[in-house]
């Protein structure tokens, strides 16, 4: 689970991100599909992004990888994620990423994050340390279990600090600062879809603090196992600070599997 917005189930003794849910998956009747309000609500947004692209252009990007995922452990979750970025429409390989990432329920709707992650760029590598959580926002305290059924509202924020970070071509440390809210509600057994929406805020020697991306988009997850699923998002991409009033449509495509047990 990398720290772009991924939304775990919170659900059970553990996080359950992916197995909680799809053993609930097969005890329930999906003969009512729900009401197609977040899926209009989606292909809006979808429309609205796309137009926006459309008045100033600036570059197609790609983000590929995998994840795997070990939950119920007597202590702490945790996962590992590789992932791959191209970028300049998808012709050039910006850069790539190992990520170590660990998970602790705190309370029943808050779970607790911490993360490193190593990036491999073509002229430097760079460092990340990451410390965050994600709130569901639709769950309340009394609730023991997470309910598929119903839309889900989650808040992801977190602080992360780049220690080789490239700004005006300088190498420097810097800060972050990220707010990322995500909707979802289960379409069909296998099929979730999602919207989001998100800033991220900054601050180094280059930039005194202020918003440095804002990011808006809409995608699905679909389970193709038990233990497994597959995550297709776009997201439209607004960047101030690296390179001024530009924006990026970037689509993710990610293999998430659960190898705990």
């Amino acid at each position: 689970m990398s720290s772009e917005s991924v939304v775990p189930a919170i659900s059970g003794k553990r996080s359950s991100l992916i197995s909680s849910t799809s053993r609930r998956c097969r005890k329930r009747d999906f003969r009512r599909a729900p009401g197609p309000g977040l899926c209009s609500l989606l292909l809006c947004t979808m429309l609205f992004v796309s137009d926006l692209s459309a008045e100033t252009p600036t570059d197609t990007a790609l983000w590929a990888g995998g994840i795997v995922l070990f939950e119920d452990q007597k202590k702490l979750d945790f996962s590992v994620e590789y992932q791959a970025r191209f970028d300049e429409n998808v012709s050039s390989l910006n850069n790539h990423f190992l990520e170590l990432q660990a998970y602790k329920k705190t309370a029943p709707s808050l779970l607790v994050t911490g993360a490193y992650r190593f990036t491999h760029r073509s002229s430097h590598n760079d460092h990340r340390l990451y410390l965050g959580g994600f709130w569901d926002l639709t769950r309340s305290a009394q609730q023991d279990r997470y309910d598929p059924e119903k839309l889900r509202v989650v808040l992801q924020f977190g602080y992360q600090h780049d220690f080789n970070a490239e700004f005006d071509d300088t190498l420097m440390g810097s800060n972050s600062v990220r707010f990322v809210f995500v909707a979802s509600r289960r379409l069909t057994e296998k099929v979730r879809p999602i919207l989001l929406a998100g800033v991220l805020t900054t601050w180094n020697d280059a930039y005194s603090y202020g918003i440095d991306k804002v990011r808006l988009g809409g995608g699905f997850v679909a389970r193709v196992t038990d233990r497994s699923r597959f995550r297709v998002q776009y997201i439209w991409e607004k960047s101030y600070f690296r390179s001024p009033n530009t924006q990026t449509n970037i689509f993710w495509l990610r293999y998430e599997a659960n190898f705990g047990y």
